[in-house]
């Protein structure tokens, strides 16, 4: 087994981990792994309007706006929290379905500052469970204030991912005094 259970993959603006995150989790179920929790899948605007973003239950294939829809002329995107609040209630009976493993989409500005899935994702911590997480490079010392050290960063290369997943799932060997015969 790794040294801590919550895998981070930290991004930049230019390297978004979501593809590289489904193609873990394709590869995580062909090995009847039980895999849950949110992925993300958003596209830009274009010419100042906001783009898409959809959240996506891993267990069930539901997916949900993220975002407001505000109509032509608004400027800028708006996390819509109700939609945020739905999502949060997936992550939730995910956790409670204590997968193999567990990936949260994001700590974004929101859990940064309290809220969004701040709640969901100490409860995933505190729970056990191994937590794939993506945090943006900007909000890494935010993410220690919240975590604490105990992570272990992963990189954006999917077979690296795989790799610490599937060592998290192996069990534990018994101590030499602990085998009964």
């Amino acid at each position: 087994m790794t040294e801590s259970r919550i895998g981070v993959v930290v991004y930049d603006r230019e390297s978004r981990p979501d593809a590289v995150l489904r193609k873990v989790i394709q590869c995580l179920k062909s090995l009847d792994l039980r895999v849950g929790g949110l992925l993300q899948e958003g596209r830009p605007g274009e010419a100042g309007r906001c783009g898409t973003l959809f959240l996506e239950d891993i267990g069930t294939g539901r997916r949900i706006q993220a975002f407001e829809m505000r109509g032509s002329g608004t400027r800028g995107c708006r996390l819509d929290s109700s939609s945020l609040a739905e999502a949060g209630g997936w992550l939730r009976a995910a956790i409670e379905g204590k997968p193999d493993i567990l990936f949260v989409n994001r700590f974004g500005r929101q859990e940064a500052a309290g809220r969004g899935l701040r709640e969901e994702i100490a409860a995933a911590i505190a729970a056990g469970l191994p937590v794939v997480i993506a945090v943006s490079q900007e909000l890494v010392p935010e993410w220690r204030a919240f975590a604490g050290p105990d992570f272990v960063p992963l990189t954006s290369d999917p077979k690296w991912i795989e790799a610490w997943c599937l060592a998290c799932t192996k069990p534990a060997l018994p101590a030499s005094g602990d085998v009964s015969s």
